[in-house]
């Protein structure tokens, strides 16, 4: 019953968003049909309290951000790579969606099923099911290509689908591609936009909006979480999988846990578009990867701490706010503090 009124829900919801439908496609044409993004600026520029936070933090952390209308990006802590795990799914199903579009198919209600439950609940069920409409990790590979994110196709086939790997700053791209890439049909991308509206609460930590300062604007998040045994040794365990595999077979999310002896990945990216009034634009990306010996709850809320900063930050720069930087600068470099 809740799944069948939440799919009503998205109807009048998409019906409402149909006037600012063609400002995205507007938006499109002026972005061209990749993400070609400036380079990097520190991340302190945009948010200089990151600084001690990050530094205070026995985490591995690595942060982007991209403003999708000046193409400026942000980035800075760790670059990685960190391994995605639940971030390749809205890239699926927005890969089944257009493929499904362009062959003029209708996606059957078991299909649609499978795409709500994978991106809302993050369920990993039926994702070798929907893999396997777009040829595999091949396909999804293709879709990264066809997006202008070649890095992720070359990390993708490394490991399973869950141990792909990716920098804050291709995942950041990854998301703004989705968010404004003219590769993705108009329809698709409602479609997208609705499954990622019906993200339940409690996959909604990291890169929100923090009190609603801009009225009408949405952040549409995703999140993922994977947490492995803690290694014998002290050694970090970014850009290294235990669990690599030359074959599809899923790698499945763990429930969270506040066992202490363990290795906590943390990821979470959103897209946040302007008020309806104002266009309902994608206007920024925001992506957070996070690596760690904290528990799931304390990874979880140095997750919602940073992207707290980070969303008070991109907030104070549309209201005209912007802070000054401080000298110390973290840029892009930075390491685990114990």
């Amino acid at each position: 019953m809740r799944h069948a009124s939440l799919a009503i829900r998205s109807i009048v919801m998409r019906r409402a968003r149909t006037g600012w439908i063609a400002s995205v496609s507007v938006l499109v044409l002026l972005l061209g049909s990749t993400l070609h993004v400036r380079a990097d600026a520190p991340i302190c520029v945009l948010a200089p309290r990151l600084d001690a936070v990050l530094r205070q933090s026995d985490a591995f952390v690595g942060i982007a951000v991209i403003d999708l209308e000046t193409k400026t990006v942000w980035a800075g802590g760790v670059s990685g790579p960190y391994a995605m795990h639940s971030m390749v799914k809205p890239a699926i199903a927005w890969a089944v969606m257009t493929d499904a579009h362009e062959q003029g198919r209708e996606l059957t209600r078991l299909q649609r099923d499978a795409l709500f439950y994978m991106i809302a609940w993050s369920q990993n069920a039926d994702v070798n099911t929907l893999l396997g409409m777009i040829d595999g990790l091949s396909g999804l590979s293709r879709y990264y290509e066809r997006l202008g994110v070649s890095e992720l196709a070359a990390l993708q086939h490394e490991s399973r689908w869950g141990s792909g790997r990716s920098r804050p700053v291709d995942l950041a791209r990854l998301f703004g591609a989705l968010a404004v890439s003219s590769e993705v049909p108009g329809p698709v991308r409602a479609e997208g936009f609705d499954l990622l509206r019906e993200t339940v609460d409690q996959h909604l930590w990291g890169a929100t909006i923090p009190n609603r300062r801009l009225i009408g604007w949405e952040s549409l998040i995703k999140t993922g979480n994977f947490i492995l045994a803690a290694p014998v040794d002290a050694a970090p365990v970014i850009g290294a999988d235990r669990q690599d595999s030359d074959g599809d077979e899923l790698e499945l999310e763990a429930d969270p846990s506040d066992d202490e002896e363990q290795i906590v990945r943390m990821n979470s990216a959103a897209i946040w578009l302007d008020a309806p009034w104002l266009g309902g634009r994608p206007r920024y990306v925001i992506a957070i990867m996070q690596e760690s010996e904290l528990s799931w709850s304390r990874s979880r809320t140095l997750q919602n701490e940073l992207g707290a900063i980070v969303g008070n930050a991109v907030a104070d720069r549309l209201v005209k706010k912007s802070e000054t930087p401080t000298d110390q600068c973290l840029k892009r470099v930075l390491y685990a503090v114990n």
